[in-house]
Formats: structure tokens, sequence, C-alpha cells
């Protein structure tokens, strides 16, 4: 009898047939199946280019600094999905509606990466951005207050925004340095946007400031919305997003614990410079928080979510473990918040409006970041 030998035989997936690809993905409507189907390579991706994914919209919790273990809740299918992320292993992480995360480690290496192809696209190291400042890889991590992806990776105009608290700054994945736009001393912004081919900065103060992107110096451009202070005592955090071709800003009122009480909203009149207090997003919903970029989105392009409500996520100083999140949902119509996770009298934890899932409340429980993030598993 002929020796049979062990053979190890291997599948190229990559090149499955384009119909048998497209039958396989008709037979789901699961968005997080077709996502990965198309993170597998270019040709999955070209194969099921025509099939309508309806991206969800995806709250991301991370256990640790040094824990690769992510968790994404998808409003659409009010699922969580755990995924193991050893390449942002104890990097700080930004979500932005792009599908990309933009990231950064105490070795001042900065990156783009898409959790679900896991491609990455490197950035100027941040040890360029001040030649001055004798800057620790520490120093930076906590300096650094904010990282904005303006535009996605797909244009040849990609732009990231480094907003920590000593300037901000700007730079293109093919860039050798961070650019600096000059503030005054002792300003810093709350938020910052790509708007209409300008950089715009909201101050502490309220103030927004315009830097052209092509001479990067900073002017004043429209004072703070009206009485903000004596309306608004609390704290306030300003966040600047585009609402349907307008430059609004979105003030949060938080307490001495950076517990959120409620919003405000203005729109910019980019003419006369004054502002319109608005009362309604109408069909768009609002992201925003510490961890990602601020993105309005037409509700009804992502089942599941709320028209006229702002989506908020944690925004606290970065002190450590959150003990009591805040994160949740505002209805702008009838004024009511509505927590991701509060506690009952007997000290149990209530996750509303979201639905309860043992992976997600035990997350939650030790989550250090959360951010929003809109699904893409684009192949650079």
């Amino acid at each position: 009898m002929a020796s049979m030998k062990n053979e190890t035989r291997f599948v190229d997936w990559a090149n499955i047939e384009g119909d048998v690809l497209r039958c396989i993905a008709d037979m789901t409507d699961a968005a997080w199946d077709l996502i990965r189907m198309a993170a597998v390579c270019r040709s999955w991706q070209a194969s099921l280019a025509n099939k309508r994914i309806k991206f969800p919209i995806c709250l991301m919790l991370t256990e640790g600094y040094y824990s690769n273990k992510h968790c994404f809740y998808s409003i659409s299918e009010a699922i969580f999905d755990v995924l193991y992320l050893p390449e942002i292993q104890g990097r700080r992480c930004w979500g932005s509606p792009f599908g990309w995360l933009v990231t950064y480690a105490l070795d001042f290496e900065t990156r783009l990466f898409n959790p679900f192809s896991r491609t990455r696209i490197p950035l100027p190291s941040l040890s360029t951005i001040d030649e001055e400042e004798d800057y620790s890889p520490g120093d930076l991590f906590y300096s650094l207050r904010k990282l904005i992806l303006c535009t996605s990776p797909e244009e040849s105009d990609c732009i990231v925004l480094a907003n920590t608290w000593d300037g901000c700054f700007f730079a293109k994945p093919s860039d050798e340095a961070w650019t600096l736009i000059g503030l005054s001393d002792h300003s810093y912004l709350d938020d910052a946007i790509y708007f209409k081919g300008n950089f715009y900065g909201c101050l502490r103060t309220g103030e927004i400031v315009l830097c052209e992107a092509t001479h990067p110096k900073v002017v004043e451009f429209a004072p703070p919305p009206p009485d903000l202070r004596y309306f608004y005592p609390n704290i306030i955090i300003k966040y600047l997003f585009d609402l349907g071709g307008n430059l609004c800003i979105a003030c949060r009122r938080v307490d001495t614990y950076y517990v959120t009480l409620g919003f405000a909203i203005f729109k910019l009149d980019m003419d006369t410079k004054s502002w319109e207090k608005i009362y309604s997003l109408d069909d768009r919903s609002l992201f925003l928080g510490k961890y990602c970029s601020t993105f309005a989105i037409a509700a009804a392009d992502y089942p599941g979510c709320k028209p006229n409500c702002i989506y908020f996520s944690d925004d606290r100083p970065l002190l450590g473990p959150t003990t009591h999140l805040d994160a949740g949902i505002y209805d702008c119509q009838n004024l009511k918040l509505e927590k991701l996770r509060e506690r009952n009298s007997d000290f149990r934890v209530r996750m509303k409006p979201f639905p309860k899932s043992k992976d997600g409340r035990n997350l939650l429980l030790s989550s250090f970041s959360h951010l929003w993030i809109i699904p893409f598993p684009y192949h650079h």
C-alpha cells in the first residue's frame, strides 16, 4: 500500500469568485458580518462595492491603556462586539466618522489605524511639534487634548489636527513634521474643525478663531455666543461641528465633577459674525466627546439612530479609570438626558438607553476611554 503523506493545503480566499462572495453576502443583513467580509482584502471589498452596507455608528470602549480588548456597541444592531487589537495596546485613541482611529504612543509615534481592516498609516512624529520645548513622551501624553481627523484618508488632502495645552498643530500623512497654528500665550482650544477649506478653533472663552491652511496664522473671527456665562454659569465644554453647511457650536454644561447637565446649540452667521441659538437638530444626530471628532449625521441613514439628539461620551480630564461613566443621549426636543450608566437605590448598574450585555457591562465598569466611530473597512 502506498504511503499517504500528510499535506497542508492553504486556500487563497482572495481568489474566491465574486459571484459566490456576493451570494454569501446576500444571505445576511448583519452589518458586522459585511464589514468583516469587506475587510478581508481589496478584492473582497471590490466585489462587495455595490452591496449597500448600512454602517452602524459604534461606541468603542477600552478596558485599559495596556489592554488589547476593545468593545464596540452598535447603535443600529444593539449588540456588543469584542475585537482584540494589539496594534493599539498602550496607545491613546480618538475616533472619527471615517472608520479610522488617530492614535498616539509614548514614543511620540502617531498614526492612523483602521480597527476593521487593521490598516495603518504613519503620521509625523509628535516630537517635531516644538523644537524649543523639551517634551518628554509622558508630558505630551497628558498635554495632548485631542487628535482630530478632519478629512478621510481616502482624500488627497487628508489632514489631522493635534490640539494640546500648549498649542494646535496640523499635518498630512506625507509630511515630515507638524505645522504650528499660532495661538496667543495662555490660550488653548476647546475644539477645532476643518470647515470649507480653513481651520476654525473655539477658545476656552468661546471666541472663534480662523486659520487659513495655506498661512497658519490665527486671526480673530467671531465673538463668543452672547451671555454664555450669564445663562450657563457651570463649566462649559464647547464643540464645533458642521450642520448642513453651517458652522455651529454645541455647549455642554457640566458640574464640578464633569457630569453632564445639558446642552445649548448656536449657529454662526459667517457674514455678520453673529450667533443664533437653535433648538433643534432637525433630522440630524450629533456625536461628540473627548476622544473623537465632533460630527453630525442624517439619522435616517443609520437605523436605530435617533434624530434631533446628541450622543455624548465622557469628557473628563485624563486621570485614570472612569468611576462614573458620563455618556448617553440628550434629546433636544424634550431637553432630557438618558445616561449610559446609572446606579439605582440598591447600587446595581443600569445600562440605559443601551441594552444590557454581560461583556459590555463588565467593560463599562473598567473602561478608561470611550469614543464614537463609524466603521468603514477601507484599504489604503
